[in-house]
């Protein structure tokens, strides 16, 4: 067998549709350097030798992807991932199976391997970076299986990780395809601590407590995507997936009966369809599985890698902007203003809409009370035979919210569950644009498999024509395509402080384990804004008026912490007026220039800062734990800067709503020592003198 190996400039001719590497990945930018090579000379090997390891190191040279056992059909596909020369996880035995019986697997023959490297950087409309630097090296490795089915490995390596993925090139060979699942087994190096959420069925909300173990005593068998791991030393890699599109979420799973440090892969499949985890035509891509690197867990989160693996956008999305919403779900439409009749009324959504207005907040949301906000006579949220989206309920006078609204320069959404919304997709948003609808939250997916993904793209395109943003609610985790689609603006995605109106679940830990963890996949969508904090003793849940736990610093300093672009402001407009912190929440931008990560301990505490032109803001979030941190200002630019803090009032646990404000004098380089309280938080904003 012979190796070919060759390298070349770019192409003068475009690749041929059967073996094209990388379609779609590289587009409009401000600069591109796109070397397309395709190994060289050749190189004959001996008769029944195996091929080489196919190898792609980062720019920087610190992480490697290696792909191994090409032609072992005994020991299968081996893919080898590590850092400074360091192994981190390897993922063995690599298999894609297909009830056509072509699979991917060791017993595939290698007919040459194309190198490239991209070096651009693009433009976000929004995001945690104003640019993002796409520079990797690339290798995209042609096979042959056993049977005469082409496949094609494409290996990715960036300075803040690496990536793979398998393609099904268009071939007269296979046509239609359905694969029934992927095999293979995953090891990490050494004894590192996890951080993820762990399920037993594959419709499920993704919105659970996360687990903290060592990776002998994990909790299964469904471990849920992000995954984050830390060795004692620091270094720490983060598991996701980046591109999900026409294709079922990946899930790691543990065996009653197998190694507890030994993971395989598993796809989520439709309910219905126990041994379809994938149908379609080819050509066919698989999401990216992607590994973030750092020397640390709180790095990881400056990364934008998984919008380098997706699509650029096409089309214009200016339309598409960012801002605060209110959701007046949260707490159960109790109004306390006496000159107001309690429920979601016209006059409750004009109360809602002034204050929207007044303080800067782009969007208000109609929702429901005990029926949703379109016609349907059964109460709840789940829709009904006589469901009817296209028409609002009588009483709610909807029209005349939309004018309001308009007339204040207030964007409105709406809500709406899944199914009632998909037979009539293209229809109702239509008619939403019609009225002057916004956007909208699409909830209770309840499910990763290929027809829910499929279904939010076809959402997605069909609101991109409406021009109507959207967020995604009972949702799998994001993988990036907001690249793609600009006007989506979230996903939930985690057990969120929704969770306090019926429970105690969502406490400060899980607070601090969802900026570590859900948060390496994306934007996260945190029902945030509680202005009533209690004490852990103190606290009951309810439905209406709820209270949060944590203290009032701790959930200022969430709109910093986490990355969202349309963070709610879920209380009453009475809970704000007049409150110390309130003018925190309404000066905060919702899309940055420049991310850092400052410091922290993943599960323990975090302290994030995020610069909007010259400003930056700082926000810190602890456990239980009172802290005494040295905040290092090493993110400022040299220079003299004044500083705005809002600090925790009291350092006791019993008194969660005491709130001081601080002004400081500040220079690059120094640090700023800061007291959280149990639960507690800070949010500083720092600007030039």
């Amino acid at each position: 067998m012979t190796l070919k190996m060759r390298h070349c400039n770019a192409p003068k001719t475009a690749p041929s549709k059967t073996r094209s590497a990388f379609a779609g990945s590289i587009g409009r930018t401000m600069k591109l350097l796109f070397l397309a090579a395709a190994c060289s000379a050749a190189a004959a090997l001996p008769a029944g030798a195996a091929p080489p390891p196919v190898q792609v190191s980062s720019p920087d040279g610190k992480n490697t992807i290696e792909l191994n056992g090409i032609g072992d059909a005994a020991n299968g596909l081996l893919f080898k991932v590590s850092r400074g020369g360091r192994p981190i996880v390897e993922l063995a035995a690599f298999e894609v199976h297909l009830a056509e019986g072509a699979a991917l697997s060791g017993a595939a023959r290698l007919d040459g391997v194309e190198l490239s490297k991209a070096d651009e950087i693009f433009p976000l409309p929004w995001g945690k970076s104003k640019e993002v630097l796409n520079r990797c090296a690339r290798a995209t490795v042609h096979l042959t299986s056993d049977q005469g089915t082409q496949w094609d490995i494409d290996l990715a390596a960036y300075d803040d990780g690496i990536a793979f993925r398998y393609r099904l090139p268009e071939q007269e060979k296979l046509t239609q395809f359905t694969i029934t699942g992927e095999s293979g087994n995953l090891n990490f190096a050494g004894v590192p601590t996890l951080h993820y959420t762990a399920w037993d069925r594959f419709t499920n909300d993704h919105e659970a407590e996360f687990h903290r173990d060592s990776l002998t005593g994990v909790t299964g068998p469904l471990v849920d995507l992000p995954l984050l791991a830390v060795w004692t030393d620091g270094m720490a890699a983060g598991l996701t997936e980046a591109r999900v599109r026409d294709f079922s979420n990946l899930y790691l799973e543990l065996e009653a009966d197998a190694d507890l440090d030994v993971f395989h892969l598993r796809l989520s499949h439709p309910p219905h369809k126990d041994n379809a985890c994938v149908t379609g035509r080819t050509p066919l891509a698989s999401p990216w599985r992607a590994v973030f690197l750092g020397d640390s867990a709180g790095g990881l989160l400056e990364s934008n890698l998984l919008l380098c693996l997706n699509d650029p956008p096409t089309g214009d999305f200016t339309w598409a902007k960012p801002g605060k919403t209110t959701w007046h779900w949260w707490n159960g439409t109790l109004e306390r203003d006496p000159a107001l009749v309690p429920g979601m009324n016209l006059e409750t959504h004009r109360r809602y809409i002034d204050f929207c207005a007044t303080n800067g907040i782009a969007y208000h949301a109609v929702i429901s009370d005990a029926h949703p906000w379109h016609v349907q006579k059964e109460k709840g949220f789940s829709p009904q035979a006589d469901t009817d989206i296209l028409t609002p309920r009588p009483g709610l006078e909807l029209p005349e919210i939309l004018n309001y609204a308009k007339q204040r320069g207030v964007g409105i959404r709406l809500w709406l569950h899944w199914e009632a919304l998909a037979p009539h997709l293209e229809e109702a948003f239509q008619r939403y644009e019609e009225w002057g609808v916004s956007g909208l939250m699409v909830d209770f997916l309840n499910r990763d498999d290929q027809e829910v993904v499929n279904f939010c793209e076809a959402a997605l395109e069909s609101a991109a024509r409406h021009k109507l943003h959207l967020q995604f609610h009972g949702s799998y985790k994001p993988s990036g395509e907001q690249r793609t689609h600009p006007h989506l603006f979230n996903r939930e995605g985690v057990l969120n402080l929704e969770y306090l109106k019926w429970s105690k679940r969502c406490t400060p830990p899980h607070n601090v384990e969802a900026a570590y963890v859900r948060q390496l996949a994306g934007p996260l969508d945190y029902h945030l804004g509680g202005f009533n904090s209690v004490s852990n003793t103190a606290f009951v849940a309810r439905e209406e008026s709820p209270s949060v736990l944590g203290t009032r610093c701790h959930h200022l300093a969430m709109y910093v912490v986490y990355e969202n672009p349309m963070p709610m402001v879920a209380d009453s407009p009475e809970r704000y007026e007049g409150q110390t912190g309130f003018d925190f929440i309404v000066n905060v931008p919702t899309t940055w220039d420049e991310t850092r990560f400052v410091t922290g301990v993943a599960g323990d505490f975090i302290v994030m800062a995020r610069r909007s032109g010259g400003t930056w803001y700082v926000g810190g979030m602890t456990d239980w734990t009172a802290r005494e941190v040295s905040v290092p200002l090493h993110f400022l630019a040299p220079g003299h800067y004044d500083a705005r803090l809002y600090v925790d009032g009291s350092m006791s646990e019993e008194e969660p709503n005491a709130i001081r404000a601080e002004e400081k004098r500040v220079e690059s380089g120094m640090s700023l020592p800061v007291s959280m309280a149990p639960g507690g938080g800070f949010t500083a904003i720092i600007t030039p003198r």
